[in-house]
């Protein structure tokens, strides 16, 4: 419920963002945050509860998007890539911490898991008092899209970039829907084994995030994005080929070096050339893709599982992804080799 409604809202959240200002929507989304999705500690309908999930996704589309905007507005260069960067790998140590909270806390109660949304009022006094509203198109910015409030994204750049982050969370999102299965079906791999199978992959992205700064410096976008197809098409072949838990672990690790890469590069690609008059309303509908992707991978891909076994879509999806890496790297020398010629 809060994943559909975090696509369905994040492109209004960020024209709103656009409208009256970053920080404002900021406070509103971190305090909407904390209510909502705390309300399930003290509703007794599941109605309810879920119409505060949809809240929550409201909340959710706004700080996700709030904070890659506030990035976006705040810095440059080399120093926007760390960041981004950092803002991914702490997405990522974050979710580790809090749903090994969760999996503790659902064994006092099933109500207790909601006590951690509380934790967004430790986070919003240092919202109102360290972060301040960015100056937009008064000369204070320094990048060319940040001086031309009436520039327009170039649409084909914007959608290509769309379609990576969509196409990226679609087979990510194999891991944590079909995976169990597929270890289930190996036999012998308990619950636990297969939480820290995930956990793995989760721990290992957020160290490669943290390294974007680095590899941006000698990589383009699309050579980064190149290696995320590269790393995921060999970690999804792993899994193909496993016959045991270690391979398993063997193809996490090496996934997750590649999904590790894929939210910072197209958050930064993105910033680097929408204006920044409109870059909450872009950098929403970049967290619709996203979502939208998580959302409609077990719907697209169920069929393929049930025609084909989940072990032989893993190595469908690895093949297509190691083909994409090398129409990733053929694609530039193309390009040099026509404009050449």
């Amino acid at each position: 419920m809060h994943a559909l409604f975090i696509a369905l809202s994040a492109p209004f959240v960020g024209m709103l963002m656009d409208r009256c200002g970053r920080k404002p929507v900021l406070i509103f989304s971190v305090t909407l945050y904390g209510l909502a999705g705390s309300s399930g500690c003290f509703l007794d309908s599941l109605y309810l509860i879920l119409l505060g999930r949809a809240f929550l996704g409201i909340a959710v589309a706004g700080i996700m998007s709030g904070f890659t905007t506030l990035i976006g507005d705040y810095f440059r260069g080399e120093k926007r890539n760390q960041v981004m960067g950092l803002q991914a790998a702490f997405t990522g140590f974050g979710g580790l911490l809090f749903l090994s909270m969760g999996g503790f806390l659902a064994d006092l109660g099933w109500r207790y898991p909601f006590l951690i949304y509380y934790f967004a009022f430790f986070v919003l006094p240092g919202v109102v008092v360290f972060l301040s509203e960015p100056r937009i198109g008064n000369g204070t910015t320094t990048d060319a899209t940040d001086q031309d409030d009436n520039a327009m994204p170039p649409f084909r750049r914007l959608l290509a970039v769309y379609s990576f982050a969509f196409f990226g969370m679609l087979v990510f999102y194999m891991v944590p829907v079909q995976l169990p299965f597929h270890m289930k079906q190996m036999g012998g791999i308990s619950n636990t084994q297969i939480g820290i199978a995930i956990g793995i992959m989760t721990l290992v992205g957020a160290l490669s995030s943290m390294q974007f700064k680095i590899i941006k410096k000698k990589l383009s976008h699309p050579q980064i994005y190149m290696l995320f197809a590269l790393f995921m098409g060999i970690g999804y072949g792993f899994i193909y080929l496993a016959a045991q838990y270690g391979t398993i672990l063997i193809a996490m690790v090496i996934a997750g070096v590649g999904f590790g890469l894929l939210m910072p590069n197209v958050n930064v690609w993105l910033v680097s050339f929408v204006p920044a008059s409109v870059r909450g309303k872009c950098v929403g509908g970049l967290t619709t893709s996203f979502l939208l992707g998580q959302f409609v991978s077990p719907l697209l891909l169920e069929p393929v599982v049930r025609k084909l076994g989940v072990s032989n879509c893993f190595g469908l999806v690895g093949c297509f992804l190691t083909a994409l890496a090398v129409v990733f790297f053929l694609y530039p020398k193309r390009k040099v080799a026509s404009r050449s010629g």
